[in-house]
């Protein structure tokens, strides 16, 4: 999946959806607590999703029974349109999350009368099917070091935090690592490096401030960093 975002109120421009009024919404936005599950892998697919504050993982179940995050998703991102029939992924709450819930016929039914929500529609479809993809070339190619610096400048732009930006970090160092296909252990190491250098600070497991954006904007766009050992006091 990806790392999706992007203000739902861009859709419409205050479209019955973005304002929480559409028919069928079940009278707006709904709260969803902490581990809580919007939906499940391979329920049936009723509606569709926006989430309006908080953040979701996505995941899938391997063939071993074992769990593979494959997305976040934070405000202004739409779930439950990559399937069909039924949701191809579980998704849970990480932080307290509220969200429209819109029935599927209510979004095919604007879709056909609406234009201009039809193509902004399409947009955020566009706008997380680009992230699927730069997810897939992270994996592939890049570097421990790469990975983590484009997640965490990621995290940050939608946060909001902007170039040198405080952000919280809502997820755990195991779910960064089942998406990012790295072990727990090197992301720990990998944090506490990015701390050592001076690129990043951490003033608690949960909150992030980037404090050298250029490099990790530099190891994001796949250039290496030449840097001394790094001396314990």
């Amino acid at each position: 999946m990806c790392i999706a975002g992007g203000m739902i109120r861009d859709i419409g421009g205050g479209s019955e959806i973005a304002t929480g009024r559409s028919e069928g919404s079940h009278r707006g936005v709904r709260p969803v607590a902490t581990h809580q599950h919007l939906y499940y892998e391979g329920d049936d697919r009723t509606h569709v999703f926006v989430v309006e504050s908080g953040w979701v993982k996505l995941y899938r179940t391997l063939i071993d029974g074992q769990r593979q995050i494959v997305g976040f998703a934070n405000a202004g991102s739409v779930l439950g349109l990559e399937s069909e029939d039924a949701y191809c992924n579980g998704c849970e709450a990480i932080t307290p999350v509220a969200m429209l819930a819109i029935p599927v016929e209510r979004i095919r039914d604007l879709s056909r009368t609406d234009a201009k929500f039809a193509d902004d529609l399409l947009r955020q479809v566009g706008r997380q099917l680009g992230a699927a993809q730069r997810q897939i070339a992270t994996i592939g190619v890049q570097s421990a070091e790469q990975k983590l610096a484009t997640f965490l400048i990621s995290i940050a732009d939608l946060c909001g935090a902007g170039a040198g930006g405080e952000f919280d970090l809502p997820m755990r160092r195991g779910d960064m690592g089942e998406f990012l296909g790295l072990r727990v252990e090197t992301i720990s190491r990998k944090m506490t490096e990015f701390q050592r250098r001076g690129w990043i600070s951490m003033p608690s497991v949960y909150h992030c401030r980037l404090l050298r954006r250029d490099i990790l904007e530099e190891l994001a766009d796949g250039g290496e960093i030449e840097v001394s050992p790094v001396r314990c006091a």
